[in-house]
């Protein structure tokens, strides 16, 4: 009879050793690079790409991209053609496509709100 309510804090015990190793892994937003400097062209290719995708609403990204495209050289711009690949190139280089399904959108998400500021 001793033995079960020892195994029982031992397993308990364990369990809380691995919530708090979950708890103290790094914040999502730290894989995700700093849109801050991302490029109109890059931000328009970026979104049609998250369009393309199902990332991002059409409903919500379509006039931004329209407003962005109008840009002389835009269209033509490398940056551009790296974001419609889906490419961020901000303070890292960060590939939609090669990340995670919960960062994926979130990416769009971030470029989105900064795009309607540029």
């Amino acid at each position: 009879m001793l033995i079960k309510p020892v195994f029982l804090i031992l397993a308990l015990g364990c369990g809380v050793e691995a919530a708090h190793a979950q708890m103290s892994a790094p914040p999502i937003v730290s894989a995700l690079p700093n849109v801050a400097s991302i490029s109109a062209g890059n931000a328009a290719g970026v979104l049609q790409y998250c369009v393309k995708k199902n990332l991002v609403s059409s409903v919500s990204a379509g006039p931004v991209i329209d407003g962005l495209t109008k840009k002389p050289g835009l269209a033509k711009s490398s940056d551009f053609s790296a974001g419609q690949a889906g490419q961020i190139v901000a303070d890292k280089k960060f590939s939609i496509g090669r990340a995670p399904g919960y960062l994926q959108s979130q990416a769009c998400d971030m470029v989105l709100k900064q795009a309607k500021r540029l």
